[in-house]
C-alpha cells in the first residue's frame, strides 16, 4: 500500500457514539424548550380569548339591561286579579319569581314590531331574577296575563352570586311600594365571580301609572 493511500484512510473520521448521544440530548432539550414555549403561547392566547369572550358577554348583557331600564313605561300589568288597586308598574322584592335573591318586574317600551305585523304591542313585560347562578331575563309576549302564557327565559350572565335593586326618589330606597308613580332612577347591583361587584344606575322617565 502506498503512502498516499495510508494518509487518505487516516484522514477519514466519523462521530463517536458519545458525540451522537450528546447531539441527540441537545436536540431533545431544544425541542422540549420549543414545545414549552409553544404551549405557553397557546395557553396565553386561550386565556386572552376567554377574557375577551367574557367581556363581550358582559357588555352585551349590560346593553340589554340598559335598554330595558331606560325604557320603563308607567303601565301596570294585569295578573288576573280583579282589584285594580293592586296593580303596579314596578314589582320588586326578595325571592320574587323564583329568584334566589331579589327579583323585579316591569313593562318597557321599544319592542320592535315593524308595521305591526306581529300579534303583539311594542310593550314588553320583563322580569329579572337570579337562579342557579344565572342572571336571567324573562319576558312575555303580552304585558297582561294571558292564560297559558309562559315567559321566555334569556340567560344574560353566569357565575352570579347576588342580585339587588334600589330606587331613587329624594334618596336611595331599598324597596319601592307606590303603585301610582315610578321612581326617578333604578340601580341594579350584582356580584360576578369574575368581575366582583357590578353596579349601574339608570334614570327613569317620570309619569303616573297607567292601568289599562
Amino acid at each position: 500500500m502506498s503512502q498516499s493511500n495510508r494518509a487518505g484512510k487516516k484522514s477519514i473520521k466519523g462521530f463517536t457514539l458519545l458525540e451522537v448521544l450528546v447531539a441527540i440530548m441537545i436536540f431533545a432539550m431544544l425541542s422540549l424548550t420549543a414545545y414549552q414555549v409553544l404551549q405557553g403561547v397557546l395557553r396565553s392566547s386561550e386565556i386572552s380569548k376567554e377574557h375577551s369572550d367574557a367581556l363581550t358577554k358582559l357588555q352585551r348583557a349590560m346593553l340589554i339591561i340598559e335598554q330595558d331600564f331606560t325604557q320603563i313605561v308607567a303601565r301596570a300589568s294585569r295578573d288576573g286579579s280583579s282589584d285594580d288597586e293592586t296593580l303596579r308598574a314596578i314589582t320588586a322584592g326578595r325571592s320574587l319569581y323564583g329568584s334566589e335573591d331579589q327579583g323585579i318586574e316591569f313593562n318597557r317600551l321599544g319592542w320592535q314590531n315593524p308595521l305591526n305585523l306581529l300579534p303583539r304591542s311594542n310593550i314588553v313585560r320583563v322580569r329579572y331574577r337570579l337562579q342557579e347562578g344565572q342572571l336571567q331575563r324573562l319576558y312575555f309576549l303580552y304585558p297582561d296575563l294571558v292564560t297559558g302564557q309562559e315567559p321566555e327565559v334569556q340567560v344574560l350572565l353566569n357565575d352570579i352570586s347576588t342580585l339587588s335593586f334600589r330606587f331613587w326618589n329624594n334618596g336611595w330606597k331599598s324597596v319601592w311600594s307606590p303603585d301610582t308613580s315610578l321612581p326617578e332612577g333604578i340601580e341594579i347591583t350584582f356580584t360576578s365571580k369574575r368581575y366582583d361587584e357590578i353596579r349601574r344606575a339608570f334614570l327613569i322617565s317620570a309619569g303616573g301609572v297607567i292601568k289599562q
